[in-house]
Protein backbone atom coordinates (compact mmCIF):
# COMPACT_ATOMS: atom_id res chain seq x y z
CA UNK A 1 0.00 0.00 0.00
CA UNK A 2 1.58 3.28 -1.09
CA UNK A 3 1.14 6.26 1.20
CA UNK A 4 1.09 9.41 -0.90
CA UNK A 5 1.23 12.95 0.41
CA UNK A 6 1.04 12.27 4.15
CA UNK A 7 2.08 15.41 6.00
CA UNK A 8 4.87 15.26 8.58
CA UNK A 9 2.92 17.47 10.98
CA UNK A 10 -0.09 17.01 13.23
CA UNK A 11 -2.70 17.65 10.58
CA UNK A 12 -5.57 15.98 8.78
CA UNK A 13 -3.09 14.00 6.72
CA UNK A 14 -1.41 12.43 9.75
CA UNK A 15 -4.57 11.88 11.77
CA UNK A 16 -6.79 8.83 11.36
CA UNK A 17 -10.56 9.16 11.63
CA UNK A 18 -13.79 7.24 11.78
CA UNK A 19 -16.21 7.71 8.90
CA UNK A 20 -18.80 9.59 10.93
CA UNK A 21 -16.12 12.06 12.00
CA UNK A 22 -15.24 12.75 8.36
CA UNK A 23 -18.90 13.33 7.56
CA UNK A 24 -19.07 15.80 10.44
CA UNK A 25 -15.93 17.56 9.19
CA UNK A 26 -17.43 17.84 5.72
CA UNK A 27 -20.59 19.43 7.12
CA UNK A 28 -18.57 21.83 9.27
CA UNK A 29 -16.39 22.76 6.31
CA UNK A 30 -19.31 23.38 3.98
CA UNK A 31 -21.15 25.47 6.56
CA UNK A 32 -18.08 27.56 7.36
CA UNK A 33 -17.39 28.22 3.68
CA UNK A 34 -21.00 28.80 2.72
CA UNK A 35 -20.96 26.09 0.07
CA UNK A 36 -23.08 23.00 -0.42
CA UNK A 37 -22.13 19.40 0.24
CA UNK A 38 -22.82 18.84 -3.45
CA UNK A 39 -19.85 21.08 -4.22
CA UNK A 40 -17.67 18.76 -2.11
CA UNK A 41 -19.13 15.80 -4.00
CA UNK A 42 -18.21 17.49 -7.30
CA UNK A 43 -14.66 17.96 -6.05
CA UNK A 44 -14.48 14.31 -4.99
CA UNK A 45 -15.64 13.11 -8.41
CA UNK A 46 -13.20 15.44 -10.14
CA UNK A 47 -10.33 14.14 -7.99
CA UNK A 48 -11.11 10.52 -8.84
CA UNK A 49 -11.51 11.28 -12.54
CA UNK A 50 -8.20 13.19 -12.70
CA UNK A 51 -6.33 10.44 -10.87
CA UNK A 52 -7.78 7.69 -13.05
CA UNK A 53 -6.82 9.57 -16.23
CA UNK A 54 -3.34 10.20 -14.83
CA UNK A 55 -2.74 6.55 -13.92
CA UNK A 56 -4.38 4.89 -16.94
CA UNK A 57 -4.31 7.44 -19.78
CA UNK A 58 -4.96 4.82 -22.45
CA UNK A 59 -8.08 3.38 -20.78
CA UNK A 60 -10.99 4.15 -23.13
CA UNK A 61 -13.74 1.94 -21.67
CA UNK A 62 -14.75 2.54 -18.05
CA UNK A 63 -17.25 0.60 -16.02
CA UNK A 64 -18.53 2.47 -12.97
CA UNK A 65 -20.33 0.44 -10.31
CA UNK A 66 -22.71 2.50 -8.17
CA UNK A 67 -24.82 1.72 -5.11
CA UNK A 68 -27.38 3.59 -3.09
CA UNK A 69 -25.61 6.36 -1.16
CA UNK A 70 -23.36 9.36 -1.62
CA UNK A 71 -20.56 7.11 -2.84
CA UNK A 72 -22.81 6.48 -5.85
CA UNK A 73 -23.08 10.24 -6.33
CA UNK A 74 -19.29 10.46 -6.57
CA UNK A 75 -19.43 7.68 -9.15
CA UNK A 76 -22.02 9.46 -11.28
CA UNK A 77 -19.87 12.59 -11.32
CA UNK A 78 -16.91 10.52 -12.50
CA UNK A 79 -19.15 8.99 -15.19
CA UNK A 80 -20.30 12.40 -16.42
CA UNK A 81 -16.72 13.72 -16.60
CA UNK A 82 -15.49 10.60 -18.38
CA UNK A 83 -18.30 10.75 -20.90
CA UNK A 84 -17.49 14.40 -21.60
CA UNK A 85 -13.90 13.31 -22.30
CA UNK A 86 -15.11 10.89 -25.02
CA UNK A 87 -14.50 7.83 -22.88
CA UNK A 88 -16.91 4.93 -23.30
CA UNK A 89 -18.81 4.75 -20.00
CA UNK A 90 -20.99 1.99 -18.61
CA UNK A 91 -22.68 2.72 -15.27
CA UNK A 92 -23.69 -0.47 -13.46
CA UNK A 93 -26.28 0.51 -10.87
CA UNK A 94 -26.93 -1.95 -8.05
CA UNK A 95 -30.43 -1.43 -6.72
CA UNK A 96 -32.97 0.97 -8.15
CA UNK A 97 -31.36 4.19 -9.39
CA UNK A 98 -34.71 5.94 -8.91
CA UNK A 99 -34.39 5.43 -5.15
CA UNK A 100 -31.31 7.64 -4.89
CA UNK A 101 -31.98 10.84 -2.94
CA UNK A 102 -30.33 14.17 -2.22
CA UNK A 103 -26.96 14.95 -3.74
CA UNK A 104 -26.55 11.43 -5.14
CA UNK A 105 -29.81 11.81 -7.10
CA UNK A 106 -28.67 15.21 -8.33
CA UNK A 107 -25.41 13.71 -9.60
CA UNK A 108 -27.32 10.87 -11.30
CA UNK A 109 -29.67 13.33 -13.00
CA UNK A 110 -26.75 15.43 -14.27
CA UNK A 111 -25.19 12.31 -15.80
CA UNK A 112 -28.45 11.20 -17.45
CA UNK A 113 -29.09 14.72 -18.74
CA UNK A 114 -25.85 14.47 -20.71
CA UNK A 115 -27.01 11.27 -22.38
CA UNK A 116 -25.62 8.84 -19.85
CA UNK A 117 -26.96 5.28 -19.75
CA UNK A 118 -27.55 3.21 -16.60
CA UNK A 119 -27.55 -0.60 -16.66
CA UNK A 120 -27.88 -3.44 -14.19
CA UNK A 121 -25.34 -6.15 -13.48
CA UNK A 122 -27.17 -8.73 -15.61
CA UNK A 123 -26.99 -6.48 -18.67
CA UNK A 124 -23.20 -6.19 -18.55
CA UNK A 125 -22.25 -9.59 -17.12
CA UNK A 126 -21.37 -10.96 -20.56
CA UNK A 127 -20.96 -7.71 -22.45
CA UNK A 128 -18.04 -7.03 -24.79
CA UNK A 129 -15.76 -5.19 -24.94
CA UNK A 130 -14.24 -5.75 -21.53
CA UNK A 131 -13.55 -2.60 -19.49
CA UNK A 132 -10.10 -1.03 -19.39
CA UNK A 133 -10.85 0.46 -15.98
CA UNK A 134 -13.40 -0.09 -13.21
CA UNK A 135 -14.51 2.56 -10.71
CA UNK A 136 -15.87 1.21 -7.43
CA UNK A 137 -18.60 3.53 -6.12
CA UNK A 138 -20.78 0.81 -4.61
CA UNK A 139 -20.86 1.03 -0.83
CA UNK A 140 -18.49 3.67 0.51
CA UNK A 141 -17.83 4.43 4.17
CA UNK A 142 -21.31 3.91 5.56
CA UNK A 143 -21.18 0.11 5.49
CA UNK A 144 -21.36 -1.48 8.96
CA UNK A 145 -23.12 -4.83 8.42
CA UNK A 146 -22.71 -7.80 6.10
CA UNK A 147 -22.75 -7.10 2.38
CA UNK A 148 -26.14 -7.84 0.79
CA UNK A 149 -26.24 -10.64 -1.76
CA UNK A 150 -26.67 -8.43 -4.84
CA UNK A 151 -23.69 -6.28 -3.82
CA UNK A 152 -21.67 -9.39 -3.03
CA UNK A 153 -22.30 -10.58 -6.59
CA UNK A 154 -21.21 -7.21 -7.96
CA UNK A 155 -18.00 -7.25 -5.89
CA UNK A 156 -17.19 -10.77 -7.05
CA UNK A 157 -17.83 -9.66 -10.64
CA UNK A 158 -15.42 -6.74 -10.21
CA UNK A 159 -12.73 -8.95 -8.72
CA UNK A 160 -12.98 -11.45 -11.60
CA UNK A 161 -12.08 -8.80 -14.17
CA UNK A 162 -8.49 -8.12 -15.16
CA UNK A 163 -9.10 -4.38 -15.44
CA UNK A 164 -7.57 -2.17 -12.73
CA UNK A 165 -9.97 -0.90 -10.07
CA UNK A 166 -10.12 2.54 -8.47
CA UNK A 167 -12.11 2.60 -5.23
CA UNK A 168 -13.76 5.82 -4.12
CA UNK A 169 -12.98 6.52 -0.45
CA UNK A 170 -12.82 2.85 0.58
CA UNK A 171 -12.97 -0.48 -1.28
CA UNK A 172 -16.56 -1.69 -1.11
CA UNK A 173 -17.01 -4.38 1.52
CA UNK A 174 -14.24 -3.07 3.79
CA UNK A 175 -15.34 -1.39 7.02
CA UNK A 176 -13.65 2.01 6.94
CA UNK A 177 -13.72 2.22 10.74
CA UNK A 178 -12.15 -1.13 11.62
CA UNK A 179 -10.37 -2.63 8.60
CA UNK A 180 -12.66 -5.67 8.83
CA UNK A 181 -13.96 -7.21 5.61
CA UNK A 182 -17.73 -7.54 5.81
CA UNK A 183 -18.27 -10.78 3.84
CA UNK A 184 -16.31 -9.83 0.69
CA UNK A 185 -14.44 -6.74 -0.52
CA UNK A 186 -13.26 -5.17 -3.75
CA UNK A 187 -9.52 -5.65 -4.35
CA UNK A 188 -8.48 -2.21 -5.62
CA UNK A 189 -5.34 -1.08 -7.42
CA UNK A 190 -5.92 2.44 -6.09
CA UNK A 191 -8.11 3.99 -3.42
CA UNK A 192 -8.75 7.73 -3.45
CA UNK A 193 -9.60 8.73 0.12
CA UNK A 194 -11.60 11.92 0.65
CA UNK A 195 -10.97 14.71 3.21
CA UNK A 196 -9.15 12.62 5.83
CA UNK A 197 -7.60 9.19 6.21
CA UNK A 198 -9.97 6.51 7.49
CA UNK A 199 -8.59 4.29 10.22
CA UNK A 200 -9.67 1.01 8.64
CA UNK A 201 -7.60 1.58 5.50
CA UNK A 202 -4.41 1.00 7.49
CA UNK A 203 -5.05 -1.99 9.74
CA UNK A 204 -6.61 -5.44 9.73
CA UNK A 205 -7.54 -6.46 6.17
CA UNK A 206 -7.40 -2.89 4.89
CA UNK A 207 -3.84 -3.09 3.52
CA UNK A 208 -4.80 -6.26 1.61
CA UNK A 209 -7.42 -4.54 -0.56
CA UNK A 210 -6.66 -0.80 -0.62
CA UNK A 211 -3.83 -0.94 -3.14
CA UNK A 212 -2.17 2.42 -3.71
CA UNK A 213 -3.68 5.00 -1.38
CA UNK A 214 -4.10 8.64 -2.33
CA UNK A 215 -5.63 11.46 -0.33
CA UNK A 216 -7.79 14.25 -1.77
CA UNK A 217 -8.50 16.72 1.03
CA UNK A 218 -11.08 18.62 -1.10
CA UNK A 219 -9.93 21.87 0.47
CA UNK A 220 -10.91 21.05 4.04
CA UNK A 221 -7.29 21.84 4.84
CA UNK A 222 -4.48 23.39 2.84
CA UNK A 223 -1.57 21.20 1.84
CA UNK A 224 -2.62 18.59 -0.70
CA UNK A 225 1.02 17.60 -1.00
CA UNK A 226 0.80 14.81 -3.55
CA UNK A 227 3.45 13.98 -6.11
CA UNK A 228 0.82 15.02 -8.67
CA UNK A 229 -2.26 16.95 -7.49
CA UNK A 230 -5.57 15.15 -7.75
CA UNK A 231 -7.18 18.46 -8.63
CA UNK A 232 -5.75 20.72 -11.29
CA UNK A 233 -3.80 23.59 -9.66
CA UNK A 234 -6.34 26.16 -10.80
CA UNK A 235 -9.11 24.14 -9.20
CA UNK A 236 -7.43 23.76 -5.82
CA UNK A 237 -9.69 25.58 -3.37
CA UNK A 238 -8.52 27.73 -0.53
CA UNK A 239 -8.63 26.07 2.85
CA UNK A 240 -12.28 25.88 3.82
CA UNK A 241 -11.76 25.44 7.51
CA UNK A 242 -8.57 25.96 9.52
CA UNK A 243 -7.55 22.89 11.54
CA UNK A 244 -7.96 24.68 14.88
CA UNK A 245 -11.69 25.05 14.21
CA UNK A 246 -12.36 21.36 13.68
CA UNK A 247 -14.73 19.90 16.24
CA UNK A 248 -13.45 16.33 16.08
CA UNK A 249 -10.58 14.44 17.69
CA UNK A 250 -8.86 11.77 15.56
CA UNK A 251 -9.00 8.20 16.83
CA UNK A 252 -5.31 7.56 16.13
CA UNK A 253 -2.24 9.08 14.52
CA UNK A 254 -0.13 7.65 11.73
CA UNK A 255 3.55 7.31 12.62
CA UNK A 256 6.30 8.55 10.30
CA UNK A 257 9.89 7.43 10.54
CA UNK A 258 11.13 10.93 9.74
CA UNK A 259 9.50 12.13 12.97
CA UNK A 260 10.22 9.14 15.19
CA UNK A 261 13.90 8.90 14.33
CA UNK A 262 14.38 12.09 16.34
CA UNK A 263 13.64 9.98 19.44
CA UNK A 264 16.55 7.59 18.84
CA UNK A 265 18.89 7.42 21.87
CA UNK A 266 22.12 9.37 21.55
CA UNK A 267 25.44 8.43 23.15
CA UNK A 268 28.09 10.81 24.34
CA UNK A 269 31.57 10.14 23.02
CA UNK A 270 32.90 8.88 26.35
CA UNK A 271 29.94 6.66 27.22
CA UNK A 272 30.51 3.22 28.73
CA UNK A 273 28.35 0.14 28.35
CA UNK A 274 26.65 0.52 31.70
CA UNK A 275 25.19 3.85 30.62
CA UNK A 276 23.51 2.21 27.62
CA UNK A 277 21.26 0.08 29.81
CA UNK A 278 21.09 -3.49 31.06
CA UNK A 279 18.42 -5.79 29.64
CA UNK A 280 17.44 -9.09 31.23
CA UNK A 281 15.58 -11.39 28.81
CA UNK A 282 13.62 -14.11 30.60
CA UNK A 283 12.40 -17.32 28.95
CA UNK A 284 14.10 -20.01 26.90
CA UNK A 285 12.42 -23.18 28.14
CA UNK A 286 13.44 -26.60 26.84
CA UNK A 287 13.36 -26.62 23.05
CA UNK A 288 12.74 -22.86 22.81
CA UNK A 289 16.14 -21.27 23.29
CA UNK A 290 15.92 -19.65 19.85
CA UNK A 291 13.27 -17.18 21.01
CA UNK A 292 15.31 -15.81 23.89
CA UNK A 293 18.42 -15.77 21.70
CA UNK A 294 16.66 -13.63 19.06
CA UNK A 295 15.27 -11.23 21.66
CA UNK A 296 18.69 -10.88 23.26
CA UNK A 297 20.55 -10.11 20.06
CA UNK A 298 17.79 -7.70 19.01
CA UNK A 299 18.38 -5.80 22.26
CA UNK A 300 22.11 -5.61 21.55
CA UNK A 301 21.52 -4.53 17.94
CA UNK A 302 19.21 -1.80 19.25
CA UNK A 303 21.93 -0.23 21.37
CA UNK A 304 21.61 -1.88 24.79
CA UNK A 305 24.97 -1.90 26.58
CA UNK A 306 24.59 -5.26 28.32
CA UNK A 307 22.14 -8.11 27.78
CA UNK A 308 21.71 -11.21 29.93
CA UNK A 309 19.59 -14.23 29.06
CA UNK A 310 17.85 -16.04 31.92
CA UNK A 311 16.84 -19.46 30.63
CA UNK A 312 16.48 -23.15 31.44
CA UNK A 313 19.78 -24.60 32.78
CA UNK A 314 20.09 -26.97 29.81
CA UNK A 315 20.44 -24.03 27.40
CA UNK A 316 23.00 -21.90 29.22
CA UNK A 317 26.11 -23.31 27.55
CA UNK A 318 24.69 -23.38 24.02
CA UNK A 319 23.46 -19.80 24.29
CA UNK A 320 26.97 -18.70 25.26
CA UNK A 321 28.35 -20.34 22.14
CA UNK A 322 25.87 -18.92 19.62
CA UNK A 323 26.38 -15.27 20.57
CA UNK A 324 29.33 -14.58 22.88
CA UNK A 325 28.23 -10.97 23.43
CA UNK A 326 25.22 -12.25 25.39
CA UNK A 327 25.65 -13.12 29.05
CA UNK A 328 23.69 -16.08 30.37
CA UNK A 329 22.17 -17.30 33.60
CA UNK A 330 19.77 -20.06 34.56
CA UNK A 331 16.70 -20.38 36.72
CA UNK A 332 16.13 -21.35 39.53
CA UNK A 333 19.76 -20.58 40.44
CA UNK A 334 19.41 -16.84 39.85
CA UNK A 335 19.03 -14.05 42.40
CA UNK A 336 20.47 -10.93 40.77
CA UNK A 337 17.11 -9.43 39.77
CA UNK A 338 18.17 -5.87 40.44
CA UNK A 339 21.04 -6.03 37.94
CA UNK A 340 18.79 -5.11 35.02
CA UNK A 341 17.37 -1.71 34.16
CA UNK A 342 14.70 -3.35 31.95
CA UNK A 343 13.22 -6.85 31.75
CA UNK A 344 11.77 -8.74 28.78
CA UNK A 345 9.57 -11.58 30.02
CA UNK A 346 8.15 -14.32 27.81
CA UNK A 347 10.21 -15.29 24.72
CA UNK A 348 10.28 -19.09 24.68
CA UNK A 349 9.02 -19.20 28.27
CA UNK A 350 6.68 -22.16 27.84
CA UNK A 351 3.72 -22.99 30.05
CA UNK A 352 4.92 -25.73 32.41
CA UNK A 353 5.67 -25.58 36.13
CA UNK A 354 9.20 -24.26 35.54
CA UNK A 355 7.79 -21.46 33.38
CA UNK A 356 5.13 -20.53 35.92
CA UNK A 357 7.68 -20.43 38.73
CA UNK A 358 9.96 -18.19 36.67
CA UNK A 359 7.08 -15.90 35.67
CA UNK A 360 6.01 -15.49 39.29
CA UNK A 361 9.54 -15.00 40.60
CA UNK A 362 10.27 -12.33 38.02
CA UNK A 363 7.18 -10.31 38.92
CA UNK A 364 7.84 -10.70 42.65
CA UNK A 365 11.50 -9.79 42.51
CA UNK A 366 11.78 -7.04 39.93
CA UNK A 367 10.13 -4.24 41.88
CA UNK A 368 7.18 -2.13 40.84
CA UNK A 369 8.98 0.68 39.03
CA UNK A 370 11.27 -1.23 36.67
CA UNK A 371 10.25 -1.17 32.98
CA UNK A 372 9.04 -4.53 31.73
CA UNK A 373 8.06 -6.03 28.37
CA UNK A 374 5.70 -9.02 28.49
CA UNK A 375 5.40 -11.11 25.34
CA UNK A 376 4.47 -14.61 24.16
CA UNK A 377 3.88 -17.09 27.00
CA UNK A 378 4.24 -14.31 29.53
CA UNK A 379 0.98 -12.96 28.13
CA UNK A 380 -0.55 -16.43 28.44
CA UNK A 381 0.18 -16.51 32.18
CA UNK A 382 -1.11 -12.96 32.53
CA UNK A 383 -4.31 -13.73 30.65
CA UNK A 384 -4.91 -16.90 32.65
CA UNK A 385 -4.51 -14.96 35.89
CA UNK A 386 -1.46 -16.93 37.10
CA UNK A 387 -0.18 -14.05 39.19
CA UNK A 388 2.04 -14.55 42.23
CA UNK A 389 0.12 -14.61 45.50
CA UNK A 390 3.03 -12.95 47.25
CA UNK A 391 2.14 -9.69 45.56
CA UNK A 392 -1.29 -9.76 47.18
CA UNK A 393 0.25 -10.17 50.60
CA UNK A 394 2.39 -7.10 50.02
CA UNK A 395 -0.62 -5.05 48.98
CA UNK A 396 0.77 -4.38 45.52
CA UNK A 397 -2.17 -5.73 43.54
CA UNK A 398 -5.22 -3.79 42.46
CA UNK A 399 -8.60 -5.11 43.60
CA UNK A 400 -9.42 -6.63 40.24
CA UNK A 401 -7.06 -9.52 39.42
CA UNK A 402 -6.70 -8.40 35.81
CA UNK A 403 -5.49 -5.04 37.03
CA UNK A 404 -2.96 -6.77 39.21
CA UNK A 405 0.09 -4.80 38.18
CA UNK A 406 -1.52 -2.15 35.99
CA UNK A 407 0.45 0.64 37.63
CA UNK A 408 3.73 -0.86 36.42
CA UNK A 409 5.64 0.75 33.51
CA UNK A 410 5.17 -2.25 31.26
CA UNK A 411 4.59 -2.90 27.59
CA UNK A 412 2.36 -5.79 26.52
CA UNK A 413 2.88 -7.05 22.95
CA UNK A 414 0.03 -9.42 21.99
CA UNK A 415 -0.89 -10.67 18.55
CA UNK A 416 -4.60 -11.19 17.94
CA UNK A 417 -4.65 -14.65 19.54
CA UNK A 418 -2.93 -13.43 22.70
CA UNK A 419 -5.15 -10.35 22.73
CA UNK A 420 -8.18 -12.62 22.64
CA UNK A 421 -6.89 -14.49 25.70
CA UNK A 422 -6.33 -11.24 27.57
CA UNK A 423 -9.87 -10.07 26.77
CA UNK A 424 -11.68 -13.39 27.07
CA UNK A 425 -12.95 -13.34 23.48
CA UNK A 426 -11.95 -14.84 20.12
CA UNK A 427 -9.19 -13.78 17.76
CA UNK A 428 -11.85 -13.12 15.11
CA UNK A 429 -13.53 -10.65 17.46
CA UNK A 430 -10.21 -8.90 18.03
CA UNK A 431 -9.58 -8.61 14.29
CA UNK A 432 -13.12 -7.35 13.69
CA UNK A 433 -12.27 -4.18 15.66
CA UNK A 434 -8.59 -3.87 16.44
CA UNK A 435 -8.92 -0.34 17.77
CA UNK A 436 -11.54 -1.36 20.32
CA UNK A 437 -9.41 -4.36 21.29
CA UNK A 438 -6.20 -2.45 21.94
CA UNK A 439 -8.09 0.14 23.96
CA UNK A 440 -9.83 -2.55 26.00
CA UNK A 441 -6.56 -4.31 26.83
CA UNK A 442 -4.98 -1.03 27.88
CA UNK A 443 -7.94 -0.18 30.10
CA UNK A 444 -7.90 -3.60 31.75
CA UNK A 445 -4.17 -4.09 32.15
CA UNK A 446 -2.72 -0.58 32.09
CA UNK A 447 0.69 0.36 30.76
CA UNK A 448 1.32 0.41 27.02
CA UNK A 449 -0.17 -2.16 24.64
CA UNK A 450 1.17 -3.09 21.20
CA UNK A 451 -1.42 -5.00 19.17
CA UNK A 452 0.71 -6.63 16.49
CA UNK A 453 -0.40 -7.37 12.95
CA UNK A 454 -0.99 -5.47 9.73
CA UNK A 455 -1.18 -1.86 10.88
CA UNK A 456 0.21 -2.50 14.38
CA UNK A 457 -1.37 -0.33 17.07
CA UNK A 458 0.36 1.20 20.09
CA UNK A 459 -1.87 2.51 22.89
CA UNK A 460 -1.41 4.13 26.26
CA UNK A 461 -4.18 5.58 28.38
CA UNK A 462 -4.51 8.69 26.20
CA UNK A 463 -3.18 7.97 22.71
CA UNK A 464 -3.21 5.42 19.91
CA UNK A 465 -0.56 5.30 17.20
CA UNK A 466 -0.55 3.19 14.04
CA UNK A 467 2.45 1.86 12.11
CA UNK A 468 1.83 1.46 8.39
CA UNK A 469 5.27 0.00 7.65
CA UNK A 470 5.99 -3.73 7.45
CA UNK A 471 5.12 -6.54 5.04
CA UNK A 472 3.74 -10.05 4.84
CA UNK A 473 7.21 -11.60 4.81
CA UNK A 474 7.35 -10.81 8.51
CA UNK A 475 4.71 -13.45 9.22
CA UNK A 476 7.30 -15.95 10.41
CA UNK A 477 8.57 -17.37 13.67
CA UNK A 478 10.75 -15.21 15.89
CA UNK A 479 9.65 -11.80 14.58
CA UNK A 480 7.80 -11.02 17.80
CA UNK A 481 10.84 -11.99 19.88
CA UNK A 482 12.94 -9.49 17.92
CA UNK A 483 10.35 -6.78 18.57
CA UNK A 484 10.28 -7.41 22.32
CA UNK A 485 14.07 -7.18 22.45
CA UNK A 486 14.04 -3.84 20.62
CA UNK A 487 11.44 -2.41 23.01
CA UNK A 488 13.43 -3.58 26.02
CA UNK A 489 16.64 -2.02 24.70
CA UNK A 490 15.03 1.35 24.04
CA UNK A 491 13.47 1.48 27.50
CA UNK A 492 16.83 0.53 29.01
CA UNK A 493 18.32 3.54 27.23
CA UNK A 494 15.84 5.89 28.86
CA UNK A 495 12.84 6.15 26.54
CA UNK A 496 9.38 6.14 28.07
CA UNK A 497 7.39 2.93 27.52
CA UNK A 498 5.07 4.62 24.99
CA UNK A 499 7.86 6.21 22.97
CA UNK A 500 9.99 3.08 23.20
CA UNK A 501 7.13 0.91 21.95
CA UNK A 502 6.26 3.36 19.14
CA UNK A 503 9.85 3.68 17.97
CA UNK A 504 10.50 -0.05 18.28
CA UNK A 505 7.45 -1.02 16.23
CA UNK A 506 8.56 1.29 13.42
CA UNK A 507 12.20 0.16 13.61
CA UNK A 508 11.08 -3.46 13.48
CA UNK A 509 8.71 -2.91 10.54
CA UNK A 510 11.17 -0.78 8.56
CA UNK A 511 13.94 -3.33 9.10
CA UNK A 512 11.51 -5.89 7.71
CA UNK A 513 10.83 -3.70 4.68
CA UNK A 514 14.55 -3.27 4.06
CA UNK A 515 15.15 -7.02 4.40
CA UNK A 516 12.23 -7.67 2.04
CA UNK A 517 14.09 -6.06 -0.85
CA UNK A 518 15.70 -9.50 -1.21
CA UNK A 519 12.27 -11.14 -1.27
CA UNK A 520 9.48 -11.47 1.27
CA UNK A 521 8.94 -15.20 1.26
CA UNK A 522 11.61 -17.02 3.23
CA UNK A 523 12.56 -14.02 5.38
CA UNK A 524 13.96 -14.96 8.79
CA UNK A 525 13.71 -12.96 11.99
CA UNK A 526 17.52 -12.77 12.08
CA UNK A 527 17.46 -11.07 8.66
CA UNK A 528 16.29 -7.91 10.45
CA UNK A 529 19.50 -7.46 12.46
CA UNK A 530 21.68 -5.77 9.83
CA UNK A 531 19.04 -3.28 8.62
CA UNK A 532 18.08 -2.68 12.25
CA UNK A 533 21.64 -1.61 13.00
CA UNK A 534 21.56 0.80 10.05
CA UNK A 535 18.29 2.29 11.22
CA UNK A 536 19.50 2.70 14.80
CA UNK A 537 22.56 4.57 13.52
CA UNK A 538 20.43 6.70 11.17
CA UNK A 539 22.62 5.82 8.19
CA UNK A 540 19.77 4.12 6.36
CA UNK A 541 18.45 5.30 3.03
CA UNK A 542 14.80 4.66 3.88
CA UNK A 543 12.47 7.35 2.53
CA UNK A 544 8.99 7.93 3.97
CA UNK A 545 7.62 8.38 0.46
CA UNK A 546 8.84 4.97 -0.74
CA UNK A 547 6.08 2.50 -1.57
CA UNK A 548 5.06 0.13 1.19
CA UNK A 549 3.46 -3.02 -0.10
CA UNK A 550 0.77 -4.79 1.87
CA UNK A 551 0.44 -8.03 -0.08
CA UNK A 552 2.50 -10.91 -1.41
CA UNK A 553 2.34 -11.38 -5.17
Amino acid sequence: MDIIGLEKSHSLTQSLWRSEQIRNLERQAATAAGISLFELMERAGQAVFNQARLSWPSARCWWIFTGGGNNAGDGYIVARLAQAADISVQVVQMGDAARLTGDAARARDAYVAKGGVISGLAAVAHQAPEPDLIIDALLGTGLVGPVREEFEQAIQHINRHLAPVVAIDVPSGLCADTGHILTVAVAAEQTVCMVGLKFGLFTGRGPDVVGRLLLADLGVELGLALETPLLEPAALPASILPPAALQETPVASLMHWSDLRQELPQRRRGAHKGEAGRVLVIGGNLGMSGAIRLAGEAALRSGAGLVRLLSHPDHQASLNLTCPELMTASFPNFHDWHWASTLVLGPGLGRDDWAQALFSEALLSMGTDKPLVIDADGLWFLGKGFLPKGLLAKGRLAKHPRLAVASRPWVLTPHSGEAALLLGCTAAEVEADRLAAVRAIQQQYGGVVVLKGAGSLIADECHVRLCHYGNCGMASGGMGDVLSGIIGALMAQGLTPFNAASLAVCLHALAGDMAATQGKLGMLAADLFLPLRSLINQDDKYDDTDPTTGSCR
